[in-house]
């Protein structure tokens, strides 16, 4: 399988989906979205969202020199990708109200669920007050519930399937060698092989059965017996734990322990877990000794016996089991902080020294001139997006060029999941821009006026909040404020103002798409492409007064 994928790819016959986004037969057709608001708060871009995905007339342009080389540009612009948009959540946001279908969902006192943060060594339990009411469900119904109409409607469509997936390269695995000394070559333009795993993404064929996706979500499979359970390239064997699920929260017909229900899924997790099960993390402990010759399993032998169950956090808060799951260190009561066992115990750092290393030798570091911490100053956004400049509008009023930041919200919906009096009165009732006094005075705004901010990416109308705490130059648009409530339609489009996204774009740090390189391997969650969202060039001018809805 792999080998044929490769002499594909290799004569042009196959390509990578990214590379071609706009053919039809790479569109995401189907976007289920749990409890997020993907369309108001975190996707970076919302007009490309709204344009690409759903189809709106959004504000947006696409300068020819700034688009990608090696991606085919479909001069036709993909739009309206999407067949359906579903939305799971209890409030309504942004991207419920896009939404074709929108699934009502039980509040944190409405279901079983567990909590835990890296903020805190704890981990809590979520535990219904009442049953979730009228037709909303628990998420974990809900998806039950899609997993079992899917799994019939599959027996006829799909049936068995083998899909083939390109697989990145794993951190804490032996991929992590499989680029030394940092030397990249590509092999697309002939400098190499494309070998699977080494000079490219793993090749994995692996089979679906997907009318078997509803039977498969309600319990434990048998991998969980056969390979134990690895993280951080330490595996747990958990025999005994599923020996006492078994008991715990009965079995299948295939004798299979059971995950029927959110509180036995709870339970399983808490069982699975060695920062939950004292005996998997000194078992763990111990597998590192062996690697490490460092004395570690005192780390959790005083826990060895503890398992924190489901009852146990629904009675109280518990603290977490000292685990190499994670670098801290709770051990004889402390309170956790990162790096303890790499520090006092001479761990080694999960890096190409197994130290803390600030020298980098990538070919890509080196030819960004990062191979050692290096202060970058802001992109002179002006000189690359040369159509936001100072200078006056259309109609002849003022205008100054900032860049444009989306801190992290103080007063909003991440604070009380509402938008009740409290919250309303924070942040002024709706959408608001923080300006320095230079900047409000030069194009002649005040404080609680309205103003239109504006780039290629898209178009906001908003309240200046005149503060001098603000620098002159930058502008903040808070997080996550939502385009339901006091949002005008703007002067420049005719449209709804956005929201803070509205002028924001995604663009990727080409260091973070180094792969097979010790610490600069992928690791879901942990390392790998990220965004540098929050810094834009925007325009805002004074608009008129009296707005309309």
């Amino acid at each position: 399988m792999a080998e044929h994928v490769v002499n594909e790819l290799r004569s042009g016959n196959l390509r990578f989906a990214a590379e071609d986004p706009g053919d039809p037969a790479n569109f995401p057709r189907v976007l289920t979205v749990w409890r997020a608001n993907l369309l108001g708060s975190s996707g970076k871009g919302n007009e490309y969202f709204l344009r690409h995905l759903l189809g709106a007339d959004a504000e947006t342009r696409n300068q020819e020199g700034l688009r990608p080389a090696e991606v085919t540009w479909r001069e036709e612009a993909a739009e309206g990708k999407l067949d359906l948009l579903t939305a799971i959540d209890f409030r309504m946001t942004s991207t419920a109200l896009f939404s074709d279908v929108v699934l009502p969902a039980a509040t944190w006192y409405e279901k079983h669920d567990l909590s835990s943060t890296d903020m805190h060594p704890f981990v809590h339990a979520f535990n219904p007050a009442i049953a979730p009411p009228w037709q909303t469900r628990s998420d974990y119904d809900t998806f039950l519930s899609l997993a079992d109409r899917f799994s019939a409607l599959a027996a006829d469509h799909l049936g068995r399937r083998t899909d083939v997936l390109a697989v990145p390269l794993a951190h804490d695995t032996p991929d992590e060698l499989a680029q030394p000394g940092g030397r990249v070559r590509d092999w697309k333009h002939g400098e190499c092989e494309p070998v699977p795993g080494r000079t490219m993404p793993r090749i994995v064929a692996i089979e679906r059965d997907y009318a078997a996706v509803g039977e498969r979500m309600r319990s434990i499979g048998p991998l969980f017996a056969e390979l134990g359970l690895t993280t951080k390239a330490v595996t747990y064997r958990v025999g005994p734990e599923l020996d006492y699920l078994a008991d715990k929260n009965g079995t299948t017909g295939e004798g299979r322990v059971s995950l029927a229900t959110a509180d036995r899924m709870c339970e399983a997790i808490l069982a699975l877990s060695g920062t939950t099960n004292g005996r998997l993390s000194t078992q763990g402990f111990e597998t590192l000794e062996k690697r490490t010759g460092t004395r570690l399993a005192d780390l959790a032998a005083e826990h060895e016996g503890r398992r924190i169950t489901f009852a146990d956090t629904q009675s109280r808060p518990q603290p977490v089991i000292t685990s190499p799951e994670w670098s801290g260190s709770e051990t004889g009561g402390r309170r956790y902080s990162a790096f303890v066992i790499n520090v006092e115990r001479d761990k080694p750092w999960h890096t190409l020294t197994g130290r803390q290393q600030f020298f980098l030798d990538h070919d890509w570091i080196i030819e960004l001139g990062e191979q050692l911490p290096a202060y970058r100053p802001p992109l002179n956004m002006r000189r690359h997006y040369g159509e936001q400049r100072d200078g006056a509008d259309g109609d002849g009023g003022a205008e100054v060029t900032v860049r444009y930041l989306t801190p992290h919200s103080k007063w909003s919906i991440h604070s009380e999941y509402q938008d009740n009096a409290y919250m309303l009165a924070l942040s002024r009732g709706g959408p608001t821009i923080w300006m320095s006094v230079e900047d409000a005075r030069a194009i002649g705004v005040a404080d609680n006026d309205w103003i239109e901010a504006y780039n290629r990416n898209g178009v906001v109308v908003a309240r200046a909040i005149v503060s001098h705490r603000m620098p002159a130059g930058t502008v903040y648009m808070y997080h996550a404020k939502d385009r339901n409530v006091n949002v005008p339609l703007t002067e420049r489009s005719g449209r709804r103002g956005g929201v803070h996204n509205s002028l924001t774009r995604l663009l990727l740090k080409p260091s973070h798409l180094i792969g097979g390189y010790a610490q600069f391997t992928y690791a879901f969650n942990y390392y790998g492409p990220t965004g540098n969202q929050r810094d834009e060039i925007t325009v805002i001018r004074r608009r008129a007064q009296e707005v309309t809805y």
